[in-house]
């Protein structure tokens, strides 16, 4: 087997390592997103899989930004002890500089709750329900537990990604399809340059024509628990979303997406986001 793998984001075919990688085989003859197993089904955007939809006002987006900026700071002063003097989301890496501390930020921002912010994160929730034109809750009911909230931060020219997955595969791999839908805030340094790649549609693709893991991922020197999927229909092709600042994108848990390499020379890239299932 090849220890790289390609795929074209926004026209531009890249190379990645997959050394040390899990086994890639195809999965089972059946479509897993339909009406009885994707609460996005009867939503307008379902053909493309996903939407990007006007969510706050400027003044609510900046409260946001600054609440956002608050507690990842904090982060950076219990888990690093850097001063964050004059610190902004898009200068991230200017303050945590090192490899091994921005883990300690991470390890914290991948796995928060609402009671971690100094907002209320879980004020948005009536927003989302407004677009949707139904009740959510951040419950998960096989869990049983609260889902988390993730402040993804992305490093400028870094690794600090996933590679292409999709979300409900780690439920697949153990005999469930979890009920829930995506929700991805830009908060800094999102551009075109940065913006969280998806592959339109890809949630009508049957099984047996996408090869993926079983048993998480390795890309580029780094394991995640996520199944990488490294073609679907014989493609591994992946579009940006044009989601703005205001905005949320909003996908089903059926869509492809990740590999959001960030291409600004000098930008941290800053997203929040987290699952909701249907209440």
């Amino acid at each position: 087997m090849s220890n790289t793998t390609s795929f074209n984001i926004e026209g531009v075919e890249r190379s990645f390592s997959i050394e040390n990688a899990p086994e890639f085989r195809s999965g089972k003859d059946e479509v897993l997103s339909n009406e009885t197993q994707d609460i996005a089904f009867h939503q307008p955007w379902y053909n493309e899989g996903y939407v990007e939809s006007d969510f706050l006002s400027a003044e609510e987006f900046e409260a946001l930004i600054g609440g956002l900026t608050e507690s990842v700071a904090q982060l950076i002063q219990q888990e690093c002890g850097i001063d964050t003097t004059g610190f902004t989301l898009e200068n991230y890496h200017h303050f945590v500089k090192k490899d091994e501390d921005h883990y300690k930020v991470v390890k914290r921002t991948r796995d928060l709750f609402s009671g971690d912010f100094s907002f209320s994160v879980k004020s948005l929730i009536p927003r989302l329900e407004k677009i949707l034109n139904f009740k959510l809750t951040d419950h998960d009911p096989v869990a049983n537990e609260a889902m988390h909230i993730i402040v993804r931060i992305n490093r400028p020219l870094s690794t600090d990604y996933n590679p292409p997955h999709k979300d409900i595969y780690e439920g697949v791999d153990k005999g469930f399809i979890p009920q829930f839908i995506n929700f991805w805030i830009p908060i800094a340094g999102v551009t075109e340059k940065s913006s969280l790649p998806l592959a339109p549609k890809s949630h009508f693709i049957n099984e047996k024509d996408i090869v993926r893991t079983f048993e998480g991922a390795h890309i580029e020197g780094n394991t995640y628990r996520v199944r990488m999927i490294k073609s679907w229909e014989g493609k591994s092709d992946l579009v940006r979303s044009k989601v703005d600042y205001g905005q949320v994108l909003i996908f089903t848990s059926h869509l492809i997406h990740g590999l959001a390499v960030n291409d600004e020379m000098d930008k941290s890239r800053v997203a929040l986001e987290f699952r909701l299932f249907k209440a």
